[in-house]
């Protein structure tokens, strides 16, 4: 049953992950070739689609995660949490990934789903003064950034156990 839940843990992790890089280094690139109404127009169908399944994807990592450490794993108490070094990074891994979650649950996609729906500045990109939605995307890239680097001390950490 271990290895099953270890399987499916490792399955959602890739999904959850890979579901936002292809995102964000992917997908958004190639819209830059769009209009920029139809570039709007994607990005917004497109994260309404996509944002509930990363998210569950990412709850049932955790999920998965927790069982992996308590009923399925060696911390069967308070006490082996905080007092063995299993149990830290367990808890640190626990910590960076529930973070990343709410970040980008709550932070990075409202920020994201407001610059879609804010009419300036894609208006102004159409009349000719992109550089107005580019400063809002290099914010929003800049935001975004802080899963990558959850995903990236949840990577080293995972690699450490």
């Amino acid at each position: 049953m271990r290895q099953l839940l270890l399987f499916l843990h490792i399955l959602l992790a890739m999904t959850w992950v890979g579901g936002i890089m292809f995102v964000e280094w992917g997908v958004f690139p190639a819209t830059l070739t769009f209009s920029y109404k139809n570039q709007r127009k994607f990005l917004l169908a497109m994260m309404k689609w996509v944002h509930p399944f990363l998210t569950l994807a990412g709850v049932l990592v955790i999920i998965t995660g927790v069982l992996l450490g308590t009923v399925f794993g060696p911390l069967s108490s308070w006490e082996s949490m905080y007092q063995t070094p299993y149990g830290q990074k367990w808890l640190l891994a626990l910590s960076i990934g529930v973070v990343t979650l709410l970040w980008g649950t709550f932070v990075g996609y409202f920020q994201m789903m407001r610059l879609f729906k804010t009419d300036f500045y894609w208006v102004e990109a159409e009349i000719g003064n992109p550089s107005v939605l580019y400063k809002q995307l290099l914010r929003l890239g800049a935001l975004e950034s802080v899963e990558v680097i959850g995903f990236m001390a949840l990577l080293f950490l995972m690699i450490s156990f």
